[in-house]
C-alpha cells in the first residue's frame, strides 16, 4: 500500500470552536492549529467520538490533552483531501 500525502483544510466554524476550547486548556492559536494538523495527519483511528459518515482520529499529547479530529476524506490520485469538520479537545486519555 502506497502512503499518500494529506491535504488538510479546516472548516472555519470548527477552527473557531477549537480556538475557544483550546484557550480553556491554555493553548494559544499556533499550538491549537499545530495540534489539529498533527492529529489529522498522523493520528490513529479513535473508537470514542465516532461519526456515522466521517473518520475520527485521535492523538494524545504529553501535557495530558487528547485531541480528536473528525474529518471527511476524499482520495485523489496524488493525495488524500481531508476536511476537518469537528475538533474535540479533552483532558486525559481515553
Amino acid at each position: 500500500m502506497e502512503y499518500k500525502n494529506k491535504k488538510i483544510d479546516i472548516e472555519t466554524h470548527a477552527f473557531l470552536r477549537a480556538l475557544e476550547r483550546g484557550s480553556l486548556f491554555g493553548l494559544d492559536y499556533y499550538e491549537t492549529r499545530e495540534r489539529i494538523l498533527i492529529t489529522a495527519k498522523d493520528g490513529v483511528w479513535a473508537k470514542k467520538h465516532q461519526s456515522t459518515h466521517h473518520k475520527t482520529y485521535k492523538r494524545y499529547f504529553s501535557d495530558n490533552l487528547t485531541v480528536y479530529v473528525i474529518c471527511r476524506e476524499k482520495e485523489k490520485k496524488e493525495y488524500v483531501h481531508c476536511v476537518v469538520k469537528t475538533i474535540i479537545i479533552e483532558r486525559g486519555r481515553e
